[in-house]
């Protein structure tokens, strides 16, 4: 093959579209989880309100609120794959593999969003969000006298599984895209990496950055997931209230776990019946996500 700005730039569209071939693959299992929002800058800071306000019967004069708002940063993060392809490997037109690692390089991209939601779900009880504590704590600041409350649970016998409420036009991820993934690749013979090495770089790029919004709206549980633990979370979830006492309505609508805890959701929420023929309540009840990042 005789090395040509032509034969540069035929390579670069064909690994380009080998690149969103793969992102194409991605399939990510998180977007019901996540509220997205478009970053402009390197940090971006939300003004999360403290309290939620519901609609009420009104009475007299409207009730103006207070709400309380503190600020809550989020920082990008770079991420990328870069490979050199030697202008031998071009001459000789041994280029079979780059394909494939360009095409996996997309799937990876666009698993992206999963990667770092499912991350920061994971890590929930030990990253704050919006009030100061951690997004899952024991320690949550609620109603006019600041009461602790929880919404977490269980004493670390299984892996956590987490309930989640997501008839919400807010959902408890926030992920953060600064950049979505591309792919780009050298064609100047005249670079200086190029003269220098022989090698005609490429790669892909993406930023972002995962992080929470309301932390009412998800349950960390480490408990043995069965019907007494679920009841459990449930309950935790539906006594949430706003500052005057006013119950929040919040309801789990999906249950997200990972691997270890697959044959346990599925037993209570996807079989009509019991062992033994008896209807099981459950079935049905919420939506399963699994996520093998979560173990």
């Amino acid at each position: 093959m005789i090395i040509s700005q032509a034969t540069l730039q035929a390579l670069r569209t064909g690994f380009n579209t080998q690149f969103n071939n793969g992102l194409a693959l991605a399939a990510p299992v998180s977007e019901p989880l996540v509220t997205t929002v478009t970053s402009t800058t390197k940090v971006e800071t939300y003004g999360f309100l403290g309290d939620l306000p519901i609609f009420r019967k009104w009475l007299g004069e409207k009730r103006i609120r207070s709400l309380a708002e503190k600020a809550y940063g989020l920082v990008n993060e770079d991420f990328e794959a870069t490979i050199g392809i030697h202008k031998n490997k071009i001459s000789d037109d041994n280029l079979g593999l780059y394909g494939p690692i360009v095409a996996g390089w997309g799937k990876d991209a666009g698993q992206l969003k999963d990667s770092l939601s499912f991350d920061a779900l994971k890590h929930g009880h030990e990253r704050p969000c919006f009030d100061g504590q951690n997004f899952f704590d024991t320690e949550h600041p609620m109603g006019k006298d600041d009461t602790p409350t929880s919404n977490m649970s269980g004493a670390g016998a299984v892996q956590p599984w987490f309930l989640v409420d997501l008839s919400k036009p807010l959902k408890p991820i926030l992920y953060q895209n600064r950049q979505a993934p591309a792919f780009d690749m050298v064609t100047d013979s005249k670079d200086s990496h190029v003269f220098k090495t022989g090698e005609y770089l490429m790669g892909g790029e993406a930023r972002g950055a995962a992080g929470y919004t309301l932390w009412q709206l998800a349950h960390r549980s480490t408990a043995t997931l069965d019907a007494a633990s679920y009841e459990a979370a449930k309950t935790a979830m539906a006594s949430l209230t706003n500052d005057e006492g006013e119950p929040l309505g919040i309801k789990p609508t999906h249950i997200v776990f990972g691997s270890s805890n697959s044959a346990a959701a599925k037993t209570l929420f996807t079989a009509q019946n019991k062992d033994g023929g008896a209807s099981n309540i459950y079935f049905g009840e919420v939506q399963l996500i699994e996520a093998p990042r979560l173990a």
